[in-house]
């Protein structure tokens, strides 16, 4: 899971590389966007019609084996970047942080410290696959996201060569089959 970990500290870290021109308290407890300085903006907070801890069916998580980390998965980032979620391990496998973010595919996808690896539709959704551009090895890991109403969901996946079950497999294909299961389990907006 310290793989995972540090996939989000590195995007806690660049900030997804977004300089963020303000945030402001809306009235009546409702945050204003904060935009990005590219003018994308981002919600003042993660999605939180979905919780990744809660919704996820025991019945899903046995079917990849998955069992919970115990770490605390929600993060507050820097320029208002959040992750609201639960981390997952699977032994002999991969570890995965599951979490809904405020962050946007278009927000992503205009990062220059990413490569997007391919664009999909998941149940429906607008999806794609990420690494760092300075991945030395792409294979090993994989940011999934899948969108949704005020941001998306994401699957931080971490997934070693030296893993049994799963090492001699593309990250990015494991967190695509991981979607497919976990995306038809997010209401409509």
């Amino acid at each position: 899971m310290a793989a995972v970990r540090s996939v989000r500290g590195f995007l806690c870290g660049v900030g997804v590389a977004l300089l963020i021109a303000g945030c402001d308290s809306g009235t009546e407890g409702t945050a204003s966007p904060v935009t990005t300085t590219t003018g994308l903006p981002i919600a003042a907070e993660a999605p939180s019609s979905f919780d990744p801890c809660t919704d996820i069916p025991q019945a899903v998580l046995a079917s990849e084996n998955l069992v919970p980390d115990g770490l605390d998965s929600n993060v507050d980032g820097g320029q208002g970047i959040k992750w609201r979620g639960c981390g997952y391990v699977a032994p002999d496998s991969y570890a995965v942080g599951i979490t809904t973010t405020n962050l946007t595919l278009p927000v992503v996808r205009d990062n220059n410290k990413f490569v997007v690896r391919q664009e999909y539709t998941v149940d429906g959704r607008a999806a794609m696959a990420v690494n760092s551009a300075d991945d030395s090895d792409v294979r090993a890991a994989c940011l999934f996201y899948v969108e949704m109403e005020g941001g998306s969901l994401e699957l931080s996946m971490d997934n070693p060569a030296s893993r049994d079950k799963t090492g001699h497999i593309d990250t990015c294909q494991l967190s695509l089959g991981l979607a497919e299961k976990v995306a038809p389990l997010i209401p409509d907006a």
